[in-house]
């Protein structure tokens, strides 16, 4: 136990540090919001404790609480690679049966540089060649990653709240699944380590924390909505940065929607995914003193995007429709049950909802709604989204022409 300290059998522990200093195999380890989340022999003088903490600093010292600020952070994400499409390495080999003569080029990558408030942001090169004596095997890896330079220091919760998420939600919308963190290193130029601080092997900060699994299934840049040689890296990231910010609510259902946790069948993600268009378009439009019924918002979002639900469907008429079964599903009533009990409308509801949002959310970076919409039916898997709507429309007109007839005869009825 901490010299003076009383155990505390439930519930957080107000007498544990929540900043934690050590080493760990030699390496100096900051823990930053450690708490105890299980423990035992808490009636004796001792106990054993496990102790969770938001994030770790590991590297070349111990931080205090104040200190805790970048000039500088680095980040890579997974999906990352296939997104920048950099292939730096060129292998060339003769002779197909055996290796008579083989060598490798490095090359050139395009400078990818973006001015945003309150600093810089890059896209660098991480590539390296690494021989290894034991396999007497090379390995030739290609990778970039996110620079960030500050003009002032920031913290670390801002980092990941203000920097770091608004990268992750463009990859999201690029990959269509919840990119995970493969590594976060920040430095500070004003750390000052004294005498021989010169021959520290390192001056960055390895951040720590939990973003999600890392080995996940390869996705094709063929069913990417975006790539980097899509966007113009120093117009399109700036917007980006603001953009998240302005729609954090709404990207908050998006995200739940593309994480490989979400549970619910399709009138769960029919109900978020109303809630993401109606938040998206109440934080597009502030301006806005009375409602708009949401048939009205999924028409000027339309309109604002370049009408391509409009076109695959064929006709207007679907948003109010899906107006329509929005209420039925969001509120219900005696009927709500039986009614939903074919999911095909759903997934003409959900299928055109998502693609709106999507293609809305470009033209919010900056992109016109034309290459929005070039890029949308570009992936490789388009046919499959427009086919799910097309085929599927008929059951959503005939369910709405049912509860029509029925709230009808209901008023009608004596």
């Amino acid at each position: 136990m901490f010299d003076g300290e009383r155990f505390h059998l439930f519930g957080d522990d107000p007498n544990f540090p929540s900043i934690l200093q050590g080493r760990v195999m030699k390496e100096a380890v900051t823990l930053v919001g450690a708490r105890v989340t299980a423990q035992r022999g808490a009636l004796t003088e001792q106990r054993d404790a496990t102790v969770t903490a938001d994030y770790a600093l590991e590297g070349f010292g111990v931080f205090e609480p104040a200190e805790l600020m970048f000039t500088d952070v680095r980040l890579r994400f997974t999906d990352q690679d296939t997104w920048t499409g950099w292939n730096r390495f060129a292998v060339m080999a003769h002779d197909r049966l055996r290796i008579s003569d083989f060598g490798a080029v490095l090359r050139d990558v395009p400078e990818a540089e973006a001015r945003i408030e309150g600093g810089k942001l890059s896209l660098v090169d991480g590539s390296y060649a690494n021989q290894e004596h034991d396999t007497h095997r090379w390995v030739l890896q290609s990778r970039s990653w996110f620079d960030f330079h500050f003009d002032e220091a920031v913290t670390i919760g801002e980092v990941f709240a203000r920097y770091a998420y608004p990268l992750q939600v463009m990859l999201m919308s690029a990959s269509g699944r919840l990119p995970g963190v493969v590594s976060i290193a920040g430095t500070n130029t004003a750390w000052d380590f004294g005498d021989g601080s010169d021959l520290l092997p390192s001056r960055w900060l390895q951040v720590r924390r939990f973003h999600g699994p890392l080995d996940t299934p390869r996705v094709s840049d063929l069913q990417y909505l975006h790539r980097l040689r899509d966007l113009d890296f120093g117009v399109h990231m700036p917007a980006l940065l603001k953009a998240v910010e302005r729609h954090r609510f709404a990207l908050g259902h998006y995200g739940l929607l593309r994480s490989d946790r979400f549970v619910g069948g399709h009138p769960v993600r029919f109900s978020v995914a109303t809630q993401l268009i109606d938040a998206f378009d109440r934080t597009l439009h502030p301006q806005d003193t009375a409602e708009p019924a949401f048939d009205a918002r999924l028409k000027r979002l339309e309109n604002e995007s370049g009408n391509l639900v409009d076109g695959i469907i064929g006709t207007r008429k679907w948003r109010g429709e899906v107006g329509r079964l929005r209420n039925i599903v969001v509120h219900g009533d005696a009927y709500a049950h039986e009614v939903l009990r074919d999911q095909r409308p759903l997934v003409v509801g959900y299928e055109a909802l998502l693609l709106l949002f999507e293609v809305r959310f470009l033209v919010e970076i900056g992109l016109s709604p034309e290459e929005a919409t070039s890029l949308a039916t570009g992936r490789v898997h388009h046919w499959t989204i427009e086919k799910a709507i097309t085929e599927n429309y008929p059951a959503l007109s005939e369910l709405i022409k049912r509860d029509h007839q029925r709230r009808r005869h209901r008023k009608t009825r004596p």
